[in-house]
């Protein structure tokens, strides 16, 4: 009760004493106005400058305080990293992403068409005397090795030579480097055995020699014309010289010459063993590849059979055109529109057992596929070196420029080895300058004859 008589909790809600105001406005701090809390600045420091300069102390501090927050710390460092995982993801993912999406869009294409497969129905050229496709014989194939083996010499590796390019010294220093034995050891030339340099016959006797298995390359086709030319008409001198003026036609000119004159220099026999190399080489299954192994010089095309792939195109091929899927000699370049042939190989071999598993599971389990893996070795392309894929290995490593001469040894056991020796550029040295008189004598030295293979 209060002194009026009227209880407290009535008056509380008298009509005539209601509150107007929140009752925060009730409240007063009268400590604010005593002299020790109220912030007057002296006459020494009362002006805009000073003041400026305190808040600057007071926003330094501040700062300070939020940097030396265990959570501002942490929310830091969780920017940080994610704007370098966003930095690395445009920079080094996506374009490989990218380029697996355009890959795989490519191998998809015509993918279950009835047109005999990814690419189509290739028809092949015809090329009188060249050899499209040719199987080694199972005998040279590397056998797994026996307790008995190196009394016997059944034991056998298979040696993958990329481009010689006419580089004699180095390919008798990289056989010597792979311990080459003729009785148990097989060769296999990758193409592009002649041009270029110094020593192209000298090649071919020792190929010969060793009754080594090749491909054709280009440039080894490109010198079997010139001998058909030679052996067709009785023109034996320069086309045309009165017409070189620039120094591009020159130069053609020069190179043509070069080649003219190494066909001038080769005999009846080594003609002979170089149209032998057959375009396809069909190795068989080896344990150190997957699925069926072959031989080319450039490139194979994808869902085309072997019997029907153009020679020109395998010979010289690079890369793939992603939308019209043609082959081309050119490089890889940078965002172009074309990619490397053996990424579309490689891509196209791995996805092969989901897409033939999908295809049994559609047909319950009636539809078998007839395509098997194949791993593809190869040279030609020694701007990319040595590219030693799953299903594809690159072996052209540009000897004849100063690079260096690659060998892939295979033994029965599955191993596999890279052995290289190191190349000097013999390119200034071309056949051209060789003379008549000095064919006979290296002709005289010519390694002993395999008769076992």
């Amino acid at each position: 009760m209060s002194s009026t008589g009227v209880p407290m909790y009535r008056r509380s809600f008298d009509p005539d004493q209601r509150i107007r105001r929140p009752l925060v406005e009730y409240c007063t701090n009268e400590w604010r106005n005593e002299p020790n809390y109220r912030y007057e600045p002296s006459p020494e420091r009362a002006t805009y400058s000073d003041d400026f300069v305190d808040c600057l102390e007071d926003l330094w501090d501040n700062t300070v305080s939020v940097v030396k927050a265990p959570k501002f710390r942490r929310l830091l460092m969780v920017i940080i990293v994610a704007t370098i995982a966003l930095l690395v993801l445009c920079v080094k993912i996506w374009p490989v992403l990218n380029e697996e999406r355009v890959i795989l869009a490519s191998v998809n294409k015509n993918a279950g068409s009835a047109s005999g497969g990814l690419f189509g129905i290739n028809v092949r050229p015809q090329f009188p005397g060249m050899i499209q496709v040719q199987t080694l014989d199972p005998r040279l194939l590397p056998q797994a090795a026996k307790p008995q083996a190196s009394a016997t010499g059944n034991k056998k590796r298979l040696v993958f030579i990329g481009d010689i390019h006419g580089c004699k010294k180095e390919l008798e220093a990289l056989l010597k480097a792979v311990q080459f034995d003729p009785v148990t050891d097989h060769l296999v030339a990758l193409g592009d055995i002649v041009s270029k340099g110094p020593d192209s016959p000298g090649v071919i006797d020792l190929l010969r020699g060793y009754n080594a298995s090749c491909v054709r390359g280009n440039h080894d086709d490109r010198l079997l014309l010139v001998v058909e030319d030679l052996h067709s008409t009785s023109l034996t001198s320069q086309k045309n010289a009165r017409f070189a003026s620039d120094a591009a036609t020159q130069a053609s000119l020069n190179k043509d010459n070069a080649v003219r004159n190494l066909a001038m220099s080769l005999d009846a026999a080594q003609v002979e063993w170089l149209k032998s190399c057959p375009v396809i080489l069909r190795i068989g299954e080896l344990k150190a590849f997957h699925g069926e192994t072959v031989a080319v010089h450039g490139g194979l095309v994808l869902g085309i059979p072997l019997e029907q792939q153009d020679p020109v195109s395998v010979m010289n091929m690079r890369t793939v055109d992603m939308q019209t899927h043609v082959p081309s000699q050119k490089h890889e370049g940078k965002g172009g529109k074309s990619k490397a042939w053996y990424k579309l190989w490689n891509k196209h071999q791995q996805l092969l057992p989901t897409r033939q598993g999908w295809n049994r599971l559609k047909s319950f389990g009636k539809k078998k596929s007839a395509e098997k893996p194949m791993t593809v070795l190869y040279g030609h392309d020694s701007k990319t070196g040595l590219k030693i894929k799953k299903y594809t290995k690159g072996l052209d490593t540009g000897c004849v420029k100063g690079g260096k001469l690659t060998a892939l040894v295979v033994d029965g056991d599955g191993r596999q080895e890279i052995v290289q020796v190191d190349c000097k550029d013999r390119r200034q040295v071309s056949a051209a300058r060789e003379t008549m008189d000095d064919i006979p004598k290296k002709g005289k030295s010519e390694p002993p004859v395999d008769n076992s293979n």
